[in-house]
């Protein structure tokens, strides 16, 4: 029978050499031969079982898992194997999808910030969405501070204020709030020196003035999100992005 060397059957397999080393090490996958001076010889007809075991870790089959059942061959036993693997490579696909829409609705916003950031008020069309309630107005007053995080929160996270009222909202596909879509008057500015609050206050003024001189009713609720992805100093020396939209209702 023909022998090759660890290097050659490596290649030919087109794996590693240490990973044949440590499936060796473990058990796993033995070489066909070992010399007196310790070297290992594999031979061909090995190739079909080293690309089964390949093939189930690239499934994401455990390695001591793709051992027992190398152990006794049982079809049964690689069926259960396959179908949990199934079931686990479904749960990934749908971390891996919800971790894509997160980023995308992430880079989305930070586009929004630096495409609107120092121009003053604008008039933007928005697509309808849909959000759910975090937190209402009489949570939020008696903890006094509140802490967003966006990685269990979503980056969806905002103020929503009408008169008196206000909560903190998230944005979700199924929320029972639905946000009307159309025009509105939006303002994204690097906000410095300014509690969010009093900043809330006197933005609404600038929104409603310039509305007025245009001659547009707007809606009485405003949107409040920050950016999420802006790191530094915020404190009164920094600054902090921040957006503020209400919904046109008129136009002349």
């Amino acid at each position: 029978m023909q022998y090759l060397t660890t290097a050659a059957f490596a290649k030919l397999a087109g794996v590693n050499k240490k990973t044949l080393h440590y499936y060796d090490e473990i058990g796993l996958f033995r070489p066909a031969r070992v010399n007196e001076k310790g070297y290992r010889f594999y031979s061909p007809v090995q190739l079909d079982r080293l690309a089964l075991i390949v093939t189930l870790k690239d499934l994401g089959v455990p390695l001591k898992e793709i051992g027992a059942y190398l152990c006794c061959g049982d079809l049964a036993q690689v069926d259960e194997i396959l179908a949990r693997q199934s079931r686990e490579l479904d749960r990934r696909i749908a971390l891996l999808a919800r971790r894509r829409e997160m980023l995308e609705a992430l880079r989305r916003q930070n586009r929004a910030f630096l495409d609107g950031c120092g121009k003053g008020p604008q008039r933007l069309l928005r697509e309808p969405e849909r959000i759910a309630v975090l937190m209402g107005r009489e949570e939020m007053e008696r903890s006094h501070v509140v802490i967003v995080n966006y990685l269990t929160d979503g980056p969806g996270t905002g103020l929503c204020v009408e008169g008196e009222d206000r909560f903190l909202y998230q944005k979700q596909a199924d929320g029972p709030i639905l946000v009307p879509g159309g025009a509105y008057l939006c303002l994204y500015e690097m906000a410095r020196g300014h509690h969010p609050w009093d900043w809330l206050a006197s933005r609404r003024e600038q929104l409603q003035s310039y509305a007025g001189t245009r001659g547009w009713r707007l809606d009485g609720r405003a949107f409040v999100e920050f950016g999420e992805l802006a790191v530094g100093d915020t404190s009164e020396d920094g600054a902090e992005p921040r957006c503020i939209r209400m919904r046109i209702l008129e136009e002349n």
